[in-house]
């Protein structure tokens, strides 16, 4: 423990760190590890097939149309990709709004309308490489999201065959079928209820408009375009890179889209559950994510439900408290806070990073804040 005073303040606060991805770590997932779509009718063209597509930064297109340039189809109910990084991603308290990780996909909002999605949502499940030897073949734990309540009950087994005149089994069009695919097959997925996400239109089902009542799935939220810092689908800062855009996560609680964020589906590691007992999993961290189709729906005007996915990304860590930017917050940081106290946060560029309003002013609020970024895990 150490002794810290500003002003009249006397506390007693341990020394934390938050792990921040390194200079030479990519931010987003660079290689796949399985890819089995279910059938679906973008399966088998080509600018939608291409598991590659889900590495590296999304391309977003704004919160009115998707751009779908560099996404990849999952296909119908079970279709899945299984996703690596080239370093654990971790679960840090720390980051903006406890989030951990960011899925893109090709979800947009239907006139403009927060509370209205076009979105065919995938359920999304993590694995730590325990055994570490780099495949994905370690347990895999479950972000049960706002609608897996029973994950062992919401288990769904999909049969499907390549005889089309087969009325026992879909699909019903052979350019349906993935390549590679004949005889029977199942797929299954943690279904998720179709008389919320079945329709062509995802609505959310709290009235309030200020809540979010769907979380913890992919492909429900847009991905803003690169540069668009308040959703309004213009850019206004083009001189944002993608690692600095796409590693802010939106506060998926809560309706519309967090300034700053590049969109798309953040989610908690905290959240991962063990499907078959349903107890939290208490992961520090995962290697691989596993991206599944989850809506058994068919529309005869649209199609079936496919996610789309475009990328993932590492969370960036919150600066707020690291005013020596070395990587953790330590006694370094809080001199840097002690000789900013009481002036304006203009004084010295470090003074910025301990001024969490922003207000200019880095006062007892401030201290308040650091003390909490303090207390976090080590």
């Amino acid at each position: 423990m150490i002794a810290f005073r500003v002003a009249t303040l006397c506390v007693l606060l341990p020394v934390s760190s938050a792990h921040a991805v390194g200079d030479d770590e990519n931010p987003f997932a660079n290689t796949v590890m399985e890819f089995e779509p279910a059938p679906g009718q973008f399966v088998n063209h080509p600018d939608f097939n291409d598991p590659a597509r889900a590495l590296g930064p999304p391309s977003g297109g704004g919160t009115s149309a998707p751009n779908n340039s560099s996404i990849v189809s999952l296909g119908g109910f079970g279709g899945y990709i299984v996703l690596g990084f080239d370093h654990t991603i971790f679960d840090d308290p720390l980051n903006p709004f406890g989030m951990d990780a960011i899925v893109f996909g090709n979800a947009h909002w239907v006139g403009g309308n927060p509370n209205r999605h076009w979105a065919e949502c995938a359920t999304i499940e993590i694995s730590l490489d325990e055994n570490e030897n780099g495949l994905a073949d370690d347990p895999w734990y479950l972000i049960p999201g706002s609608h897996v309540i029973n994950p062992t009950l919401q288990l769904t087994t999909m049969g499907w065959d390549d005889d089309t005149e087969d009325d026992g089994f879909p699909p019903e069009n052979e350019l349906w079928i993935p390549p590679g695919y004949s005889g029977t097959w199942e797929t299954e997925a943690f279904a998720l209820p179709g008389s919320v996400f079945g329709p062509t239109v995802v609505l959310n089902p709290i009235v309030n408009g200020q809540s979010e009542g769907i979380f913890g799935y992919a492909d429900y939220s847009p991905t803003l375009v690169l540069g668009d810092v308040n959703a309004a689908n213009v850019v206004d800062d083009a001189t944002l890179s993608p690692d600095e855009f796409y590693t802010s996560p939106d506060d998926p609680l809560t309706v519309g889209m967090t300034a700053g964020s590049g969109g798309g589906d953040a989610f908690d590691i905290a959240w991962a559950i063990d499907p078959i007992t349903g107890h939290p999993a208490a992961l520090f961290g995962f290697d691989f994510i596993r991206i599944t189709s989850a809506v058994n729906s068919v529309s005869p005007v649209f199609g079936e439900k496919s996610a789309e996915i475009d990328a993932v990304a590492d969370v960036a860590p919150d600066p707020f408290g690291d005013a020596d930017g070395d990587g953790d917050i330590d006694l370094a940081d809080v001199a840097i806070l002690q000789n900013c106290f009481g002036g304006s946060s203009h004084a010295a560029a470090e003074c910025a990073l301990v001024d969490r309003e922003p207000n200019l002013l880095v006062n007892m609020a401030d201290a308040a804040a650091f003390i909490r970024r303090m207390t976090g895990p080590l």
